[in-house]
């Protein structure tokens, strides 16, 4: 019998041949992608951009410190969802802005993700601000982003587990890198969004139903009680995605569906057990809204009613005593077809960030050994199709502020899958060529995948950029302004999300008007300042950043109503006065208003208080 070959000619032949080259390449891949991370990192990572990421963080800080499920972020649409309750009640509505503002737009999940992760935090860290804003990240928003890279990474090893299941190994590996490649994503993990936390959650319901399709097929006693409990696990992963963003949620209209028509033994059980599931996770939390605000999603239920033809860009959030009656009932629907042809003309065709995904069309046209393929492949274009008009029905002028980094991107969430299918379908077009050596295919393969991920690779290239964003969120200026004024001082910006993050202060979205000089009476102001100036608790300064006080030269400036801030900034920039009748006096002047940083308090703190790290409300 032959020996085996020992010492150094094992060691070659294990390195060369046996598993260690395997190793070696996956020792290579690892170095690769650790040292990319740390070079995007260190080059394309800025500060938070997207609204509802500063929104999710400070609401997650609020719960690590002790405050409960309360926000700094207020809506004067949440007031008057409050204000209607306690009237219900009996209450005075003028008490609304003394005790902590309860949240009524964000679902759970992400935020008790961010509280734990601030648990963890330092105290300081949870405020303090890099002492270069313009290289440097705070440290809350660096903790941010190492927990959404971890969630990535997970992303991945699913992705490459699912589609190895599924297919092969190669196809598994082909998956996993070009979902590493895309650019778009790494910009969504240091982004600060639930994207990522979404897109696992995505993938284990992938995982769950492509299990209780397979069980399906079994006929016995064993098989029946294993598909109610998958059939309770989707419904309960369906549940947390509903808890991590509300309009994920609408998943579980094709995945009921989907499973109807299927022919899935058993087909009822399976199908109440997946609702029941769904409303069990969601419901305590729909109940809490229902409690608290009179509406099972709180202000997020009036999201098919924004940036419609009565109520254009942010008035609904901005407005305290909104009028529905005189609506359109017309105008959500030609809202939800206008976006969806839009996003069929620029979104779809790019979706997920990465032209790959053109070669998931292709799967819908062939016919897979498996049956469950098959199924999942229709349940997944059912997904795609109701998150298109979901996505479409809510878009909101948040969208304008990141257009494509937001919460309301819900499309993004079906990347990993569509890669999965993708790299299948290209894995079967490789395999039709008639290679001369398999070398040959290995480096065609290579070329593909670096191609696909071409804006990633540019990315990594000079020049840097810088971390701050420019003009709208300087986090140097806005605490500076913040510490100007006492602890505890409830504010008002058209940036109140920056506000509350970066200040750290209560803070409201501006009012619609300004001033109603039409109206003598200022308790029958409905819409203006002066609603803030009632109770115990007022508004006691104002701050308008460049988002607005840029943009007196653009259309909204003249044609816009609710525009009235930027004309009021203008004014005063030009009168350096404020109008009479104005209960705010006093003008931080100098280089902070005429780089358009207005700030208008009711007494001149600056005078007489330094600026100081801030450490909450």
């Amino acid at each position: 019998m032959k020996q085996p070959p020992r010492g150094i000619q094992q060691v070659i032949h294990f390195i060369e041949e046996g598993r260690g080259a395997a190793l070696l390449r996956g020792f290579l891949v690892v170095l690769s992608l650790a040292l990319a991370t740390v070079i995007y990192q260190m080059t394309e990572t800025r500060n938070f951009v997207a609204p509802e990421a500063m929104d999710s963080a400070q609401l997650g800080r609020n719960l690590a410190e002790g405050k409960g499920y309360t926000t700094s972020f207020i809506r004067p649409l949440s007031l008057h969802l409050l204000r209607d309750k306690i009237r219900g009640a009996g209450g005075d509505p003028r008490t609304l802005l003394e005790f902590a503002h309860p949240d009524l737009e964000n679902p759970p999940l992400y935020p008790m993700l961010l509280a734990g992760l601030m648990k963890v935090l330092p105290a300081e860290q949870r405020f303090a601000l890099a002492a270069d804003e313009f290289t440097r990240r705070p440290a809350a928003e660096v903790a941010i982003s190492v927990l959404n890279l971890g969630l990535f990474a997970l992303a991945t090893l699913l992705v490459f587990s699912l589609a190895k299941n599924l297919f092969d190994a190669a196809v598994g590996w082909l998956s996993a890198l070009l979902f590493l490649g895309t650019e778009l994503l790494w910009r969504f993990a240091n982004s600060g969004l639930s994207t990522l936390l979404l897109m696992v959650l995505v993938l284990a319901f992938a995982r769950a139903w492509i299990a209780l399709d397979q069980t399906s097929a079994a006929d016995s006693t064993a098989s029946g009680r294993r598909r109610v409990g998958l059939a309770l696990l989707v419904g309960g992963l369906l549940g947390l995605i509903g808890l991590t963003r509300y309009s994920a949620a609408w998943l579980v209209v094709p995945t009921l569906v989907v499973l109807a028509l299927t022919g899935a033994r058993a087909r009822l059980p399976v199908l109440l057990s997946v609702a029941a599931a769904f409303a069990l996770v969601l419901g305590p939390w729909v109940a809490r809204n229902v409690q608290v605000s009179g509406l099972p999603f709180g202000t997020a239920t009036y999201a098919w009613l924004t940036t419609t033809e009565s109520f254009p860009r942010d008035r609904l959030e901005r407005s305290q005593n909104p009028v529905f009656r005189t609506m359109d009932r017309m105008e959500p629907i030609r809202k939800t077809l206008g976006n969806c042809v839009q996003m069929m003309e620029e979104e779809l065709p790019r979706i997920g960030g990465n032209w790959v995904v053109a070669f998931f069309l292709f799967s819908l046209f062939v016919s897979f050994k498996t049956a469950n393929l098959g199924r999942l492949r229709w349940l997944l274009f059912g997904m795609v199709a109701t998150l298109l008009v979901v996505q479409a029905s809510i878009r909101s002028s948040m969208a304008e502020l990141s257009p494509v980094v937001n919460g309301e991107n819900l499309l993004v969430l079906m990347a990993p899958l569509l890669f999965i299918f993708a790299a299948a379908m290209l894995q079967l077009a490789l395999d039709q060529v008639d290679w001369p050596v398999p070398l040959l295919r290995r480096l065609v393969t290579g070329a593909l995948i670096l191609f696909f991920s071409g804006p990633l690779l540019l990315s990594l290239l000079p020049p840097r950029k810088f971390t701050a964003q420019e003009p709208y969120y300087r986090p140097g200026i806005i605490r500076t302004l913040a510490d100007y004024s006492p602890p505890g001082t409830l504010m008002m910006s058209d940036v109140p999300w920056a506000m509350a993050w970066y200040g750290p202060r209560d803070c409201v979205w501006n009012s619609l008007r300004v001033m109603d000089e039409a109206d003598a009476n200022l308790a029958n102001r409905r819409e203006d300042f002066f609603m803030f100036t009632e109770g115990r608790r007022r508004v006691r300064a104002v701050y308008i950043s460049p988002l607005w006080a840029n943009q007196p030269m653009q259309s909204r400036f003249f044609g816009d109503p609710d525009f009235a801030w930027g004309r009021y900034y203008l004014d005063v920039l030009l009168r350096e006065r404020v109008p009479t009748g104005f209960p705010l006096k006093y003008i931080l002047g100098g280089g902070f208003l005429s780089n358009g940083h207005f700030f208008l308090a009711e007494e001149e703190w600056w005078g007489s208080r330094r600026p100081r790290a801030g450490s909450g409300n």
